[in-house]
């Protein structure tokens, strides 16, 4: 029987509170497979499980692994996009992000009290350095280093779900999210971007129908460093948590997989290199917010119910 109000199913994944949402005839059925299916993953990719397919591919380094094809379709995608960006985006960033002090799930690094182990940094390593046999099946990372498939992974992952749970329906993953169809009672999913400084507030509001939305900011998985504030984003070119003058960037592609690698490539290369990247990329629409509290647009009006403050500062 088809439901009149979309079913929920709230879930923990990928350091993330993941919500699915599903209307049509049996959604429980969809979001039991959907759920099932989540956790499978999270088993195999998650490099904070010892005995994970990733943490069994890190601790190979230098020699081959034999893969399963999910992770040679996951690792090959990632190897693409490296590629595309020219290294911006580089999943072999793994011990600089240990090094940073994100050696462990989100909440264990903000609750601990001593300082990041020492970690191995692996010199001039890059997504170059992989070797990937697709025929059979094997992938060799150079020695002492390893891959991270964190917010690649995860909004991978949300792709997949989506395909699971049909249209229309919701998948949003700590944010990060995609927009199959549109729900019975209205003509779009509306969708709230934070705002970086004020995270009770939204930023903007979008309407999206067949659309991922993803964003990446350096405000939200950041941990205090001695006396100084530390994140998740690497910048490949330095090896060390990015200091670019983006603070955040939403994206809006046709995948969630899409938006957030545009996303985490326009902060890496900051507000003025990012918004002209944006602007210059087709299929993708974003905004960006500077370490100046300022909101900068790229198109949107396809999308944009509300803003906040558009040019103006949004902080204190």
């Amino acid at each position: 029987m088809a439901t009149a109000r979309p079913e929920r199913r709230a879930l923990r994944s990928m350091n993330s509170d993941v919500e699915l949402m599903a209307y049509g005839c049996r959604p429980f059925r969809r979001l039991d497979r959907a759920a099932a299916w989540l956790r499978g993953f999270e088993r195999r990719f998650s490099r904070f499980e010892p005995s994970s397919e990733l943490s069994r591919l890190n601790a190979s380094a230098g020699a081959p692994f034999k893969v399963s094809p999910q992770m040679l379709r996951l690792l090959l995608l990632s190897m693409h996009l490296a590629e595309r960006s020219g290294g911006l985006f580089d999943p072999t960033v793994l011990r600089r992000l240990e090094a940073a002090g994100y050696d462990r799930t989100f909440e264990q690094v903000t609750g601990r009290v001593e300082g990041p182990p020492a970690a191995i940094r692996p010199e001039g390593v890059s997504w170059k350095d992989v070797t990937i046999d697709q025929a059979h099946r094997t992938v060799t990372l150079p020695p002492a280093s390893g891959i991270d498939l964190g917010g690649i992974g995860k909004s991978w992952a949300v792709d997949r779900l989506s395909s699971i749970i049909g249209k229309p329906g919701m998948v949003n993953a700590g944010g990060d999210l995609f927009a199959a169809g549109r729900p019975h009672d209205a003509d779009a999913w509306l969708v709230g971007v934070e705002n970086p400084f004020f995270p009770e507030r939204d930023l903007a509001v979008l309407a999206v129908r067949d659309r991922g939305v993803a964003t990446s900011t350096t405000r939200r998985r950041r941990w205090l460093d001695g006396r100084r504030w530390s994140h998740h984003l690497i910048d490949p070119s330095s090896g060390e948590p990015s200091t670019s003058d983006a603070v955040q960037v939403a994206a809006v592609a046709e995948s969630c997989l899409l938006a957030d690698y545009h996303a985490k490539v326009a902060l890496l290369m900051g507000l003025s290199g990012g918004l002209d990247y944006l602007a210059a990329t087709g299929g993708v629409e974003g905004l960006m917010v500077g370490t100046d509290k300022v909101v900068y647009t790229t198109g949107l009006r396809n999308y944009l119910v509300s803003l906040q403050a558009g040019g103006e500062c949004i902080g204190d």
